[in-house]
């Protein structure tokens, strides 16, 4: 008898149920396993941060060790830094003279001398004598006679003379350069331009010693003291501005805003300066008494001078003190008075 298969088809709920597999443990044994992972991510979890402030820390002594860049400072030459000693002449930053390979001849005509004067006296027509009138300084003349020295050396007389032609050229513009002479005194500056340069090639040049006569015209006769006197006046009180030359010499004035219609008298001359404008806080009016010219921002404002004021360039320090007032409608703090002691 055979017995026929019998298939019971049952579907039994299970409840939730937990599983324990027990594994044997493994052991592989193996020299110098290298594992390659593919790319793969991690989470991580951090801890809650806790800021805290106005904490203070107290830092054991150390040091610090930093690298900068080496700092260059370029300081422009002012007339008369490189005259050391009495017979030294610079001329528009050139030094001649003792020290120098190019010697300065005396005479130097025409430094000391008081220039040609414009005599504005009117002849009396009935009697004898003149009427007396104003005397005015023409430009000074300066001659100065230099001598390079190559007699060492002849053949090098050439280069010599080259290197003074060209600081005694005619230069592109009509701007005044600077001239500092200095004899056993201080040392004094004047402005102007060269009009005649001579040179002979004769036995002396042959010899390496040439003389070369250079012609110096200065438009504005007066001679300077080298240092610049700066002078703060305060508006409403009366300061002194003492020039210690012997003739007139002109201030450039610069004044802060905010101040209206700013004024300057000059007890002393009698002259007063005075302008019709409101300058504002964080400009300046900028005054040049010996150009005649005021600006603002670099802007003209001459045109504001008022009908009581002299004219900008009759706005001098004559020698010795001068009592200057700086006053305004309204603001003001303070001016500077900038100048030099002027020589004739």
């Amino acid at each position: 008898m055979v017995r026929a298969p019998y298939t019971l088809q049952v579907d039994v709920a299970l409840p939730v149920f937990e599983t324990v597999s027990e594994w044997p443990p493994v052991t592989v044994t193996t020299p110098n396993v290298n594992l390659f992972l593919g790319p793969f991510e991690t989470l991580s979890e951090w801890p809650a941060l806790t800021l805290a402030f106005d904490q203070n820390f107290t830092l054991p002594a150390f040091e610090t060790v930093s690298e900068w860049p080496a700092i260059t400072v370029t300081i422009p030459l002012v007339a008369g830094d490189l005259v050391t000693t009495a017979g030294q002449v610079e001329w528009n930053y050139t030094l001649w003279g003792p020290g120098t390979d190019v010697a300065v001849l005396l005479p130097v005509e025409g430094w000391r001398g008081l220039p040609q004067v414009d005599n504005l006296n009117v002849a009396r027509p009935a009697q004898h004598g003149a009427w007396d009138g104003r005397k005015l300084s023409q430009q000074r003349l300066v001659t100065l006679r230099l001598q390079p020295n190559s007699g060492s050396n002849p053949s090098q007389i050439d280069d010599m003379l080259t290197q003074i032609d060209l600081v005694t050229g005619l230069p592109e513009s009509e701007a005044p350069l600077p001239l500092v002479v200095r004899g056993y005194g201080d040392p004094q500056v004047a402005y102007g331009q060269v009009i005649d340069r001579d040179v002979d090639m004769d036995g002396d040049y042959n010899a390496g010693l040439p003389t070369v006569t250079v012609l110096i015209a200065c438009a504005d006769p007066r001679r300077y003291n080298i240092e610049q006197t700066g002078v703060n006046v305060p508006v409403g009180i009366q300061t002194v501005l003492s020039n210690a030359g012997n003739t007139s010499t002109h201030p450039r004035i610069r004044v802060d805003g905010p101040v209206t219609n700013p004024t300057f008298a000059n007890a002393d001359t009698g002259r007063t300066l005075a302008f019709a404008l409101d300058v504002l806080a964080g400009e300046q009016l900028v005054i040049n008494t010996f150009e005649g010219t005021a600006t603002v921002g670099g802007e003209p404002v001459t045109s504001t001078i008022t009908g009581t004021s002299a004219p900008i360039v009759d706005f001098t320090l004559r020698p010795g003190t001068n009592r200057v007032t700086y006053s305004g409608d309204a603001g003001g703090d303070l001016a500077v008075a900038l100048y030099r002691d002027a020589w004739l």
